[in-house]
């Protein structure tokens, strides 16, 4: 049982934010961008919201000319880290405003470009590539798949689900009784990212993790719809794999620099497949 006010049972989600943050250390790599998924009352933003560095920048919503300015303040390329503990506020402005912030957090993930039209001067901003991490409900990432799909987002920016099991509720509820939860933030996680490494991976390794993203692409080309008698149904969206190995790959290669190895062992590759259990849309990984 935690000390007061540790995350309890979330241990599998910590590792995954953990190890997406140090996808900023791996040499030549775009960091992985992150969004967690699941209902309200489930510690995404207190998860999110202990995190904090030099390299990480958080706010609680954001805007293109947002994005902008903050590129262009940082003259240095020190920021590789934006994290909005909670993703709804930025997705409930109306339509246009959502759709272009959504495509400048597409292009700042890929190749840093961060692009305003507002009257000024300079309308570009070029920096290093950013990741995002964030957190939104279900039914206000559903409403934005088509979008995102369309995009390019799906593969861009990773989505995790979870959910908790009703064994995982009756520990909380215990949890709550004896005083050991409260309604503070979880304890501060201070990360230094400022270092580049890259592990490398054997040919074992790589044909584990290139299998790997063929289910991986398959997760993240699924998606929901309701037919004509009002019933739920699934249909998977074709996804190049290549891409979602890549990502794999950088995963693989951050959870060995966090874990301070030069190698990519069997370790990490067992950690990716944990992963991909948090990706299936259709089955949230069950916490507890």
């Amino acid at each position: 049982m935690p000390l007061h006010n540790e995350p309890l049972l979330l241990e599998g989600i910590q590792e995954i934010v953990l190890t997406t943050l140090y996808t900023a250390c791996v040499k030549n790599a775009v960091p992985v961008s992150l969004i967690l998924v699941a209902a309200s009352g489930t510690a995404k933003s207190k998860t999110l919201e202990a995190y904090n560095g030099p390299s990480i920048h958080k706010t609680d919503s954001f805007s293109s000319n947002g994005l902008f300015d903050l590129m262009m303040q940082d003259r240095d390329g020190k920021l590789r880290w934006i994290i909005t503990v909670d993703l709804n506020p930025t997705l409930s402005r109306k339509s246009s405003t959502v759709e272009s912030t959504m495509a400048n957090l597409l292009t700042l993930t890929q190749d840093g470009t961060c692009r305003v039209d507002d009257g000024r001067k300079e309308k570009v901003a070029q920096h290093k590539p950013i990741g995002l991490i964030s957190a939104v409900t279900p039914d206000m990432f559903q409403k934005q798949t088509k979008k995102w799909f369309a995009l390019g987002l799906r593969r861009r920016i990773i989505p995790v689900f979870y959910a908790y099991s009703n064994s995982a509720i009756e520990a909380l509820k215990k949890a709550v009784r004896e005083d050991k939860i409260s309604g503070a933030n979880f304890p501060k996680i201070n990360l230094k990212l400022d270092t580049e490494k890259n592990p490398t991976i054997n040919q074992l390794h790589a044909s584990r993790l290139e299998s790997l993203g063929v289910t991986f692409a398959t997760n993240l080309g699924l998606s929901r719809f309701n037919d004509r008698g009002g019933s739920e149904k699934w249909y998977v969206r074709k996804i190049v794999p290549i891409s979602p190995i890549v990502t794999l790959r950088t995963l693989a290669k951050a959870h060995a620099i966090y874990n301070k190895r030069e190698v990519v062992t069997d370790e990490d590759v067992d950690f990716m497949v944990r992963f991909l259990d948090f990706t299936n849309e259709s089955l949230p990984k069950l916490i507890g």
